[in-house]
């Protein structure tokens, strides 16, 4: 069956994310522009603008599924009282397809600016923060937020090893289907699943409860 218009400039669409998801992860958001991303994928810069007329909107398509996801699983953890293990199991779910594109952004201030203004970044996580606390006491999000930085780093310096070592494949200029990226494995996932527990049900120092 022939290719329509549409499901050409879809394909193309999909090379370029996955060449920019690389070149992010490799050289960083702010040290890749949109000439280099071209010269990549073997295009001019004239058809990349075509689909992408600006580097954050290409940031913003690489993200905007993340937060989509974190977004349905806040909508259904929700009110239907799951344990801390449970939610800490379906944020890593959510978040393992993306360690890469989190790895690009989380030191970078500009990418992380376009999170916080087009994607509203601060809301999400103060929202995934709560549902795992489960309340508004502060020891309690301070847990919260400590297990979910862990999660994050653990899920992004995975990713980083991998693509350093090679085990992450950089298909994004090769012909044909991409292949889906790597993820964890069961052990590194559960492992990821203790330490978060294990900072959720940390004791308050002798002495500091009345802090």
């Amino acid at each position: 069956m022939a290719r329509t218009a549409g499901s050409t400039a879809g394909v193309t669409r999909q090379r370029i994310l996955d060449a920019a998801n690389v070149l992010f992860a490799e050289h960083g958001y702010a040290g890749t522009s949109m000439r280099d991303i071209a010269r990549h994928l073997g295009m001019t810069s004239a058809a990349l603008y075509y689909h992408f007329p600006a580097k954050e909107e290409l940031l913003s398509a690489l993200v905007g599924p993340v937060m989509d996801a974190l977004d349905r699983f806040a909508e259904q953890a929700d009110g239907a009282e799951l344990d801390q293990e449970k939610l800490v199991r379906g944020i890593i779910a959510a978040l393992d397809d993306s360690g890469r594109t989190l790895q690009a952004i989380a030191a970078e201030p500009t990418a992380l600016r376009v999170l916080v203004d087009r994607h509203d970044l601060g809301r999400r996580l103060a929202r995934l923060e709560r549902l795992i606390a489960g309340t508004d006491d502060p020891t309690a999000m301070l847990r919260s937020r400590c297990a979910l930085g862990a999660v994050r780093m653990g899920i992004m310096s995975t990713h980083a090893r991998r693509r350093r070592s090679g085990v992450a494949a950089d298909a994004a200029s090769e012909p044909g289907p991409t292949p889906p990226p790597p993820r964890l494995s069961d052990i590194e996932r559960e492992l990821l699943v203790s330490i978060a527990l294990a900072v959720l049900n940390t004791p308050v120092p002798s002495g500091l409860e009345a802090l």
